[in-house]
């Protein structure tokens, strides 16, 4: 995490930036599979993406751009891995 209170992680041309585990900034987002106070998965163009949390709300929903932004408590964020249904972490804390 940087001195700056916000950590930007970069896979497959995907710009994910998280800002005091209490905000979300996801870019290459081609769909919404489901979300509600406890969790929002994504379509992206690196695979789906569960994030998990509490109080989770989208505040941006833009599929034309690409964007999707959310605030809530994040307890942690994974790509789901296609074949087996399990999480590979990107960022994937508990508590």
């Amino acid at each position: 995490m940087s001195d700056k209170g916000f950590e930007e992680i970069t896979a497959a041309g995907q710009k994910v930036t998280i800002t005091s585990r209490s905000a979300v900034e996801i870019t290459e987002v081609t769909g919404v599979v489901a979300f509600d106070e406890e969790e929002i998965i994504l379509e992206t163009g690196a695979g789906k993406m569960h994030i998990a949390g509490e109080g989770m709300r989208i505040t941006v929903l833009s599929l034309e751009t690409g964007m999707v932004s959310a605030v809530g408590k994040i307890n942690g964020i994974a790509y789901l891995n296609e074949n087996t249904g399990k999480r590979s972490g990107l960022f994937n804390r508990r508590g």
